[in-house]
């Protein structure tokens, strides 16, 4: 049999119950989607021959013993675990201290603690850190003062207060400023407001009033802010219709 028949019979063999399932009303079942992401395997691979510099994983779940792996990808920039259910904790952030490249860390699964936060203070290179789902209290926030290159940081957890931010006016070169179901205040907010290089503040889940938010930019009217994913009527940046 030639491969020009084999292929019409394979072919109408398929075809003849997908035909006979579109009559009686059936729904053949769709197929399975193919993940575009390469394995964590093939990414650090990849970094580790310098032929990247990033590694995403959003389509698998990673844990600490997987970051063991990583003080042999010295060129790794940018480190974004996004599966929810990845947990990485103060015991697999301990491996990025040795990478001099790394600029860029994102933690979107919860394990961010205080502990971890010693951890990641020692990534001197830092200037952007996502932790949405962290634990972190106002003591382990103070240990990120030490980092001199962090300029973007976007968190949330429920036990920072308005001293953590009066800690934040302590960090050096922090000019983008994210906070998450952050239960800070009028005073929290005023003392945000006293952080001279700050450029953008975004704000979800904290209830503040139109009092705080005028004394806000009253005394920063330049700056670039929303709350709860808009633009406030204020922001010098909103576009208005």
């Amino acid at each position: 049999m030639s491969d020009t028949w084999y292929l019409v019979l394979r072919t109408s063999y398929f075809a003849i119950p997908l035909a006979l399932a579109a009559l009686i009303g059936c729904t053949p079942p769709s197929p399975v989607p193919v993940s575009a992401e390469p394995s964590f395997a093939a990414q650090l691979a990849a970094v580790t021959a310098g032929a990247a510099d990033e590694i995403t994983a959003s389509e698998m779940a990673l844990s600490d013993n997987d970051l063991t792996q990583l003080p042999t990808a010295t060129g790794l920039r940018v480190l974004l675990i996004d599966h929810p259910d990845s947990r990485i904790t103060a015991a697999g952030i301990q491996h990025l201290a040795g990478l001099p490249n790394l600029k860029h860390l994102r933690l979107r699964g919860p394990g961010v603690d205080d502990e971890a936060l010693v951890e990641v203070a020692k990534i001197k290179s830092l200037q952007i850190l996502n932790t949405p789902r962290a634990t972190l209290t106002d003591a382990g926030l103070a240990n990120l003062r030490v980092l001199p290159n962090l300029e973007m940081l976007r968190f949330g957890s429920p036990h920072v207060t308005d001293a953590g931010m009066k800690t934040l006016g302590e960090f050096p070169t922090l000019k983008r400023l994210h906070l998450i179901d952050v239960p800070i205040t009028a005073a929290g907010l005023s003392e945000l407001a006293k952080i001279e290089q700050l450029e953008s503040l975004y704000i979800d889940g904290a209830d503040l009033s139109d009092a705080a938010v005028d004394d806000l930019f009253r005394t920063r009217p330049h700056l670039h802010v929303h709350f709860n994913q808009q633009h406030h009527d204020r922001d010098p940046q909103k576009t208005h219709p």
